[in-house]
């Protein structure tokens, strides 16, 4: 079986109480997976190279979780029941949609562009349940098992949700046609982490002359909110990268900025464990 993610972690006796995780850095599909459209429009999902970026926060002593399986297949970054009744064969009582769902872009996404349909089949419960079993729940339970186990001998943890963009919204996004900012940070309005932590990370982007915007178009989706509880000291902050700063969109290849934007993310990342350090 595939692996469902990898954990990458730093030299125990200097490990901080940070944790980078990346849902949507996988590109892996299993066999089990059919659909008609093409490897390219499937790939539009996929936050490419986003590990890779963020690879130095290790070496800043965090821990960096990665998705290997694409979220075309299961979206790591939604409730385990955000499912669009439509896919199913059957009625299935356990399905919560969302306003993810009504966009098209729930736990398993019905569209992979504007009026691109993912399958042209219903699916089952049971192979929904699978993609759950084997690879939804193994990737949260080893970022749960990490937050809880850093927060119990730390006092607290602070977790980054790690994501990029494109350049201009779509259709199935609520900033359709707009441009985006280089950075967009979501704190879930101000209630998914402390005001000082968020500030840490805003003022690193922008000492090195990024556009920085909080919390629109994205808030936080499900990792943030579901991770964090800042009256017990767990912080939890979503950042989004805008593509066009460091890979080309249509071809999916890193572009000539994209080591200079990996060395100002190694910077960001610095700043934020020299911040962490400063807390335990």
């Amino acid at each position: 079986m595939i692996l469902p993610y990898i954990l990458i972690s730093p030299v125990e006796k200097q490990a901080l109480p940070l944790v980078f995780d990346s849902p949507h850095s996988g590109d892996i599909f299993p066999a089990d997976f059919v659909s008609k459209v093409s490897k390219q429009n499937l790939k539009t999902g996929w936050d490419a190279f986003v590990g890779e970026l963020w690879q130095g926060a290790v070496n800043n002593n965090a821990y960096l979780l990665l998705a290997n399986i694409s979220r075309m297949y299961v979206d790591l970054n939604r409730a385990p029941n955000d499912i669009d009744p439509v896919l199913l064969d059957t009625a299935w009582d356990y399905c919560q949609p969302t306003k993810y769902s009504d966009r098209g872009m729930g736990l398993i996404r019905r569209l992979a562009l504007p009026d691109v349909p993912i399958y042209d089949q219903v699916l089952s419960q049971k192979q929904i349940q699978t993609r759950l079993d084997h690879y939804y729940y193994p990737y949260h339970n080893v970022l749960r098992q990490t937050l809880d186990t850093l927060h119990q001998t730390q006092g607290g943890v602070w977790h980054i949700d790690c994501h990029s963009m494109k350049s201009r919204g779509n259709e199935m996004n609520i900033d359709s046609g707009l441009l985006r900012p280089d950075v967009i940070l979501g704190d879930n309005d101000g209630t998914s982490a402390s005001a000082e932590f968020v500030k840490v990370a805003e003022d690193a982007f922008i000492e090195r002359g990024y556009h920085v915007v909080r919390n629109t178009p994205y808030k936080g989706g499900y990792l943030v909110t579901h991770y964090a509880d800042v009256q017990h000291n767990r912080h939890s902050l979503q950042i989004e990268v805008n593509r066009d700063l460091y890979m080309n969109e249509d071809s999916f290849t890193p572009n000539p900025n994209f080591k200079n934007f990996q060395t100002d993310l190694n910077w960001v990342s610095a700043k934020i464990a020299d911040y962490v350090a400063s807390q335990i």
